[in-house]
């Protein structure tokens, strides 16, 4: 008597189970991967713009040293107000760069989303595969 299910030894489902799972988890971590990959590249560029932004401050405080000195010795108008200039520009050019750097991580997330919905929908699939049996062979 034959009810048209095919049946297969436990052994066999489970293996070809584990077959499945493990093609999905190489095919999450793929996807792990290039996600990762993509989020350092702002990382970087992030952190390119911030470095700039401390390069600037540094030189802009030095600027601003060099303009209270030149104050001190000189009281005259021509070096005090070269050094101002050059204080307010570079301090100027840090604030922008840190404005850039803070707006490039607006949103931004350590979590891999992609891949963290993806999982999600692998295991649901899952349980409904072992729920109501596979209908593919």
């Amino acid at each position: 008597m034959d009810d048209g299910i095919d049946r297969q030894p436990f052994g066999g489902i489970f293996n070809e189970a584990l077959e499945k799972i493990a093609s999905l988890m190489r095919l999450d971590l793929r996807l792990l991967e290039a996600e990762m990959r993509s989020k350092a590249s702002a990382v970087v560029s992030s952190g390119a713009c911030g470095v700039a932004a401390g390069i600037f401050f540094v030189l802009g405080a030095f600027a601003f040293v060099e303009f209270l000195i030149l104050a001190m010795i000189y009281f005259g108008i021509g070096a005090m107000f070269s050094c101002l200039i050059a204080g307010v520009v570079l301090i100027a050019g840090g604030l922008l760069s840190l404005y850039l750097a803070k707006r490039a991580m607006v949103g931004w997330t350590v979590t891999p989303i992609e891949t963290v919905n993806q999982v999600r929908s692998d295991l649901a699939a899952l349980k409904q595969g072992i729920r109501y049996g596979t209908t593919q062979r």
